[in-house]
């Protein structure tokens, strides 16, 4: 059963056996255990839940989704500093056994992994004229994709699991993981072609290197709909699971891979190496999702604008309610 830690129980370090890490140059650390600060997991959160199973050394994040099935900015900001405090955890040191091995994203919500970017800020935006408004939007999106792709540049596995849809730039997310485990029967797609615009937070790349840019551009151009069926005869989901049983499968992929962690750790480096994905690829084409999304026709607006009206009324809230910036 997995343990969740809270704030009052969590001392203000973690140690660790002096035997399992080791300093910045290598060697064996001497003396006292080396602290490890994990209290950043516990740290208040408004669109997060996460938890830390000490047992496996793995961290369980889930969107809340409580106002927005999208990616808000408020949410990009809580999961970037998420991010950025994994990756500062493991900088400047090597260990024999990280502090966290694993990293599970997924959702609170029922039936919704993430619809992908927020259409009425886009809207909003465009209709200000606000170019660097929507650039500064989208960098944080790719930001996000950048560190699950790089494991935070450390020895973390990433999991993307899917136990509902995931649309646009919830599935570029999803994809930018190591490995995705998904329930069968959901709802995948990149439908941003139906707006005469495409997925610009990574879609491309991810999907060219995990299949090639040919299937990448079908895929993308098509704005069709798919099943998690489909995309694992596709080779885009490592493991397709039964309704209802994704969580348990994460957990015994987790005690399967343990003991082979580092391998897994290694292979991820290999992929990185052999396909590499830069900040500055997905930032380049992030700038050209930015122009053609400004460019948009008026019909192509009302399309994006109906969608996000949809979004609203899931939570008896506009759009403006929603920005937090």
């Amino acid at each position: 059963m997995m343990q969740s830690i809270n704030l009052s129980s969590l001392p203000d370090a973690l140690p660790v056996p002096s035997h399992v890490a080791r300093g910045a140059q290598g060697g064996p650390r001497q003396g006292k255990p080396l602290p490890l600060p994990l209290d950043f997991l516990v740290k208040p959160r408004h669109t997060l839940d996460v938890r830390f199973d000490p047992a496996t050394r793995t961290v369980w994040c889930a969107m809340r989704h409580e106002n927005s099935v999208s990616w808000t900015s408020p949410l990009l900001r809580e999961l970037n500093a998420l991010y950025g405090d994994i990756r500062a955890l493991h900088a400047g040191a090597q260990f024999d056994d990280p502090p966290i091995r694993f990293f599970v994203g997924t959702s609170a919500r029922p039936g919704v992994f993430s619809m992908g970017g927020d259409l009425a800020y886009f809207l909003d935006r465009v209709r200000a004229r606000d170019v660097e408004g929507l650039r500064r939007y989208a960098y944080a999106c790719v930001e996000a994709v950048y560190n699950n792709y790089h494991g935070f540049e450390s020895p973390v596995v990433t999991i993307a699991l899917l136990e509902g849809d995931a649309l646009g730039g919830g599935l570029e997310a999803a994809l930018s993981c190591q490995f995705v485990i998904a329930e069968r029967g959901i709802n995948l797609g990149f439908p941003e072609a139906l707006f005469q615009t495409f997925p610009g937070m990574g879609a491309y790349s991810l999907v060219a290197r995990r299949l090639d840019a040919a299937r990448a551009e079908k895929l993308i151009l098509s704005g069709r709909m798919y099943k998690s069926e489909d995309f694992y005869d596709m080779g885009l989901i490592d493991i397709l699971v039964e309704k209802g049983e994704g969580p348990e499968r994460v957990r015994a992929f987790i005690a399967e891979n343990t003991r082979r962690h580092k391998m897994l750790g290694a292979v991820g480096k290999v992929r990185r190496r052999v396909a590499p994905l830069t900040l500055q690829e997905l930032r380049d084409v992030t700038d050209i999702w930015v122009e053609t999304v400004m460019d948009l026709a008026p019909i192509n607006l009302r399309k994006m604008e109906m969608l996000a009206q949809s979004q609203d009324r899931l939570f008896d809230q506009t759009a403006s309610q929603r920005f937090g910036e």
